[in-house]
């Protein structure tokens, strides 16, 4: 049934504004750093998305608003920090992240990543780096951690041609300083390639754990955050370990959840369950529980280009 708005100018502004709250799913409190809780969405906030260009903008109340940065299909998760600060999630081909300070109304920072999962004490965002679908060019993943509490620069690394819009620092595959480096066009000896269904936080926030493959070589990495840098562990996994024995043909695993917790001091004990995506008469995964000398900490990774064209400008990935 139709509803008419037989009511004062003020009340008819409020009205026709419940339809933008939609826009701000908050579906997905992962993003937020706690999956188990639901993140309200702060009082008079809305969203409004155009969706002839996927602009959008955020309303805090009637009198300020926020051009949101980026293509924003839709928005996902806002999530409030107690640092003067509120975080926006937009999804269209990745997710567009815009760090708003709300004392100000302003972009802090943004940047665009795929997979990305916030820590529980939402001081970190690990993600996947962004790069814009394409054939042309193999694209190696890395895997970065954002700091939430540090300034723009503060989160730029190693910035050249090609690395102008990585933001984070490095932390899988292992490099030089933890600095982000161009990952296009390398050989496919070093190409990785991501294989789990999120990033997986430790309750405490020092440490994060996700899978990660090589050629035919599955690892699951574990990141330990120590002065505020990342430092990545390895352990290489094989069918068998996996599979147990049971199934035949070659698996395909993914990493379907894991939970990392401390015991004897800080000492991490990550717990494992994997899924294969291909006929599940070739593997029937068990859980894996594994210790902190079931991993080695991963090698530096040299890296070398497969010749192309030199670069004329910074590359353009959004």
């Amino acid at each position: 049934m139709k509803k008419f708005c037989f009511i004062k100018t003020s009340i008819l502004a409020l009205w026709c504004l419940v339809p933008v709250f939609g826009q701000i799913d908050q579906d997905q409190p992962e993003l937020c750093g706690d999956k188990t809780r639901i993140t309200v969405v702060p009082p008079g906030l809305s969203a409004a998305i155009n969706r002839t260009n996927a602009t959008a903008v955020l309303s805090f109340g009637l009198n300020h608003t926020v051009d949101l940065q980026g293509i924003n299909g839709e928005i996902h998760e806002v999530c409030p920090l107690p640092s003067n600060k509120l975080v926006s999630f937009g999804l269209y081909v990745g997710y567009d992240v815009n760090i708003i300070d709300t004392l100000r109304y302003t972009v802090a920072d943004s940047f665009v990543a795929y997979d990305p999962v916030m820590s529980p004490n939402q001081r970190w965002i690990a993600s996947r780096h962004f790069h814009a679908p394409q054939t042309e060019i193999q694209i190696s993943e890395e895997y970065l951690l954002y700091d939430l509490n540090a300034s723009t620069s503060e989160n730029q690394h190693n910035v050249t041609p090609y690395t102008s819009d990585v933001t984070g620092w490095a932390m899988y595959p292992a490099l030089p300083g933890n600095a982000p480096v161009d990952l296009a066009d390398i050989p496919d000896s070093n190409t990785h390639e991501w294989r789990s269904k999120s990033f997986f936080w430790a309750p405490d926030s020092q440490s994060v754990v996700f899978a990660d493959k090589v050629g035919q070589n599955l690892s699951l990495v574990l990141v330990l955050i120590r002065n505020d840098k990342p430092q990545a562990y390895t352990h290489a996994l094989s069918s068998a370990e996996i599979c147990g024995g049971s199934g035949s043909g070659e698996p395909d695993l993914m990493l379907e959840n894991a939970s990392i917790a401390s015991v004897s001091g800080n000492v991490p004990t990550v717990v494992a369950s994997f899924h294969d995506s291909n006929d599940p008469s070739t593997c029937h995964p068990r859980q894996l529980t594994l210790n902190s000398y079931d991993f080695q900490p991963a090698p530096a990774e040299v890296l070398e280009h497969r010749k192309r064209k030199e670069s004329t400008g910074v590359r353009q990935d959004r």
